[in-house]
């Protein structure tokens, strides 16, 4: 698909959401914009679209949002919001000046075991000391918690049937950050992973990894960039990258091995 052709595509689809118009052989600027002045005549506010953005598969190029997000908020006067990660947001989208910005980052352990609706969860796995072994792996992303709910609701039987089922989830979060995320690299982020295990680190200043004539390239699944007081530092992009990485584990056999030692 062309770039304008996706800038059309989404400009399209928000304009069918806000006039109720699924088939539309003809132009909805006209019927947007009475649906609009309504709007704004009985609410005193603009509306705000949500537009979702998608994890982009390997090779695709990223959809056209920033021309789109300019289009319907100049023609428009829309307030718009894009739900989205580093992999699947141009990064032009988040120089415009007029953006605001809000990084929502994993959550702490006590915060995950807070959430009242994961209490059945959070009981079942501390009552069989896997609490500590799963926030190691998953890290404080609720989807991930969400997900492990739905595996014990679904696997019928015993309690060692269930943690079982948990186990073998947890090996298949590992394998998927050796096997999906780091052997699928560029060639650049292997050379910034082996550099992180030469130096025995899972963080590295920005500037500090430039010196050695690396750059963290985008779009890129296996580190993210962290802005902090002082610098801005790249990370492992999930926990299980970073236990990938801290111990040196380079093939599937070496997963599995590991993953006895997370589970005596």
């Amino acid at each position: 698909m062309k770039s304008n052709d996706d800038k059309d595509v989404i400009v399209r689809k928000v304009m069918s959401e806000i006039t109720n118009i699924r088939w539309f052989p003809f132009d909805l600027t006209g019927s947007t914009r009475r649906v609009l002045f309504f709007y704004r005549l009985f609410f005193r506010s603009n509306p705000v679209v949500v537009i979702s953005v998608p994890e982009r598969q390997v090779g695709e190029n990223y959809a056209q949002v920033t021309s789109a997000v300019r289009s319907l908020a100049d023609k428009f006067h829309l307030r718009i919001i894009v739900d989205g990660s580093p992999n699947s947001i141009p990064p032009e989208l988040v120089y415009t000046i007029r953006e605001i910005i809000l990084f929502v980052d994993f959550m702490d352990k006590n915060v995950i075991e807070s959430i009242p609706e994961w209490k059945g969860l959070i009981d079942f796995l501390k009552s069989h000391k896997l609490d500590q072994v799963v926030y190691d792996v998953l890290g404080g992303s609720p989807s991930e918690y969400i997900k492990m709910s739905k595996i014990i609701n679904f696997t019928t039987g015993t309690t060692e049937e269930k943690i079982q089922s948990i186990k073998r989830h947890i090996l298949s979060v590992l394998k998927d950050a050796l096997v999906n995320r780091i052997h699928r690299s560029s060639r650049n982020t292997k050379k910034i992973i082996e550099l992180l295990r030469r130096e025995r680190k899972l963080e590295m200043p920005v500037m500090e990894l430039e010196t050695q004539r690396l750059f963290l390239d985008f779009p890129n699944k296996v580190f993210r960039e962290v802005s902090s007081n002082i610098d801005t530092i790249i990370a492992p992009a999930n926990p299980a990258i970073g236990l990938i990485i801290k111990h040196n584990i380079k093939l599937p056999k070496d997963v599995a091995a590991f993953e006895v030692k997370l589970f005596p």
